[in-house]
């Protein structure tokens, strides 16, 4: 059963749609006289126009001086019906054109007759469908035509515009007369209606849109007194809401801002909520909400949380969890929720503390293991010397010569031990502008002065400024040691190559070899400390293994970054990039740091 607004509703609606269905027919020829209306106006204009020229080619001219100011296609022909100019043909043609092409269509043929032509035709030309207008004029005493080209489907778009503008007036009309209809009704109904709305509100749950009830009727009246009351509810009750929700916000605010990771789960042991930092360590996504913690992860987790919420207390443990491309160590906390149950997990990753224990007991092994050797030599010597003092000298030449060796040896791992740590702090005030060809040039007289057979050639671009800002004792060190590893791990005479350009924000340092390259299995290991590739060949040459990792460290402190190519047999190539800036990005990171 309908209401009695419905009804008035429909009515309206039933006579909009008769309204609809006398006016529509009129719409197409409406348009079709306004555009060919349009057209005709155009060729007149244009047509005027002539009337100043006096040869085909002015005709023409006058045309393509119009063309820009015209939307329609535009084409001339004389009173042999050939074609003198056309607006898109020659475009679209290109060469294939030809002016004097013969036409013949039907709009030109009842315009020869009549004066004025009109046809809708498809246009293989141009792929789609047209509406023509051709109008006879007279040129000289000729029966010229000129003839107007508009696409069909502009036609079509503007009658559907007619037609959804007489669907929008019908619309606004019905809504006003449904407006003026229901005053009388909304008048004495929507008090009650409003209450009852709120009342609904209230039933459904629906807190988030809770309405204002409008006081229409007298202060006397009863419902005037029942609005009242529940609107002073709605009031307390949307700002208990928003007071909940603000509160809420601004505890996931300070959640997704730790850099702990902290989850909630409820009675089931289900997850109620995870913060970013959670979802990253376990390498989970919002969908675990809802559903019990992966087991395969660590069982660890929930026996912590059984044991918690037994206990009523909070437990600790540690754990390791192995991922795709490391191990994360995380200190796991487990405490009850003291409102609701469930319990929560607070994740702090410990892996930066332990990758630091990792790497002093690796460092301080792989140290006592290169000075245990030369002590064990020097020892060794030592104790023959002691037990047999009458060797002959050249034994003890040659055995107070090995004792000078493995010295050198344990002085130059102290010496590279201690430049590392001095490295590992690099002040603004030591860093200063320098130009890297000098720096480079004082490095090869250095490698030349040690290897006098080495063959070392700078390439740089003369014209072009190589200043960067650095700790020039530190980056000739560095150059130094990549130039000496080239000389030293060649094959006879070394080949070297250096190629210094610059790309903003770098200065590029390329040095390449002909050497006995690093195989591919090395390559990325060669920058850690005490590596060696040829333990036997470094140890010959008087290597560390802390030469490269020392590199390293220099160009990673001058916020650059290093880069290996080799080959093995045919040679490597390192690559440094030094930032032209430095000073003021030191500056700052000091002033973090204070």
């Amino acid at each position: 059963m309908r209401s009695f607004r419905q009804k008035v509703f429909l009515s309206y609606i039933v006579l909009l749609l008769v309204f609809l269905g006398l006016m529509f027919p009129s719409v197409t020829n409406s348009v079709q006289r306004i555009v060919f209306r349009s057209m005709n106006d155009c060729a007149e204009e244009l047509i005027h126009e002539f009337e100043a020229v006096k040869s085909d080619e002015e005709l023409v001219q006058v045309l393509k001086d119009h063309k820009s100011q015209l939307f329609y296609r535009v084409g001339i022909l004389d009173n042999e019906r050939r074609l003198l100019y056309d607006s898109h043909t020659k475009r679209l043609l290109g060469t294939p054109f030809f002016p004097l092409q013969f036409v013949t269509h039907p709009e030109i043929e009842e315009a020869l007759q009549n004066g004025t032509g009109y046809a809708e035709e498809y246009s293989h030309l141009l792929g789609q469908k047209l509406v023509y207008v051709a109008k006879r004029f007279d040129f000289h005493g000729k029966p010229y035509v000129i003839r107007l080209a508009f696409p069909f489907q502009y036609i079509q778009d503007l009658r559907d515009g007619f037609t959804i503008g007489f669907l929008f007036f019908g619309s606004l009309v019905l809504i006003l007369f449904s407006a003026l209809a229901s005053i009388v009704l909304n008048h004495f109904s929507s008090p009650i209606r409003d209450i009852i709305g709120a009342i609904r509100n209230y039933k459904e749950g629906n807190l988030d849109t809770l309405p204002n009830i409008p006081l229409k009727t007298g202060p006397q009246d009863e419902f005037t007194h029942l609005a009242k009351t529940l609107n002073s509810l709605s009031q307390r009750v949307r700002l208990e809401i928003e007071s909940v929700t603000r509160e809420r916000n601004e505890k996931e605010a300070i959640l997704e801002s730790l850099s702990e990771g902290v989850i909630a789960v409820d009675n089931d042991f289900l997850v109620s909520y995870a913060n970013r930092t959670a979802l990253s360590f376990l390498e989970l996504d919002h969908t675990v909400i809802g559903k019990p913690l992966p087991v395969e992860l660590n069982p660890k987790y929930q026996r912590l949380l059984e044991q918690c919420c037994q206990k009523k207390a909070l437990v600790v443990d540690e754990m390791e969890i192995r991922r795709v491309n490391d191990r994360l160590y995380l200190n796991v906390v487990a405490t009850p929720r003291d409102y609701g149950g469930g319990a929560l997990l607070v994740l702090h990753d410990k892996s930066v503390y332990y990758r630091m224990l990792e790497m002093r007991k690796a460092f301080i092994a792989n140290a006592s293991h290169e000075l245990k050797t030369p002590i064990t030599v020097i020892r060794g010597f030592a104790e023959t010397f002691h037990d047999n003092t009458d060797l002959p000298k050249e034994t003890v030449q040659e055995v107070t010569a090995r004792i000078v060796d493995n010295c050198r040896r344990m002085t130059s791992i102290i010496k590279n031990l201690l430049t590392l740590a001095d490295i590992e702090n690099l002040p603004s005030f030591r860093v200063s502008s320098h130009n890297v060809i000098e720096i480079l040039q004082g490095c090869v007289a250095t490698i030349r002065s040690i290897w006098t057979d080495a063959e070392i050639v700078l390439h740089f671009d003369s014209q072009e400024a190589f200043d960067v800002e650095v700790d020039g004792s530190l980056i000739e060190m560095a150059v130094t040691n990549l130039l000496d590893n080239s000389a030293k791990y060649s094959e006879g005479p070394a080949k070297i190559e250096v190629r210094i350009t610059k790309r903003e924000p770098w200065v590029i340092v390329e040095i390449a070899d002909r050497g006995i390259g690093i195989p591919e299995a090395d390559v990325e290991n060669i920058f850690q400390r005490f590596y060696r590739v040829n333990k036997a060949h470094s140890t010959k040459l008087g290597g560390s293994g802390l030469g490269l990792s020392i590199v390293e460290t220099i160009i990673n402190k001058h916020f650059g970054k290093i880069e290996v190519r080799s080959s093995l047999g045919h040679g490597s190539t390192f690559t440094v990039f030094m930032p032209i800036k430095l000073a003021d990005r030191l500056k700052m990171l000091e002033a973090q740091i204070s």
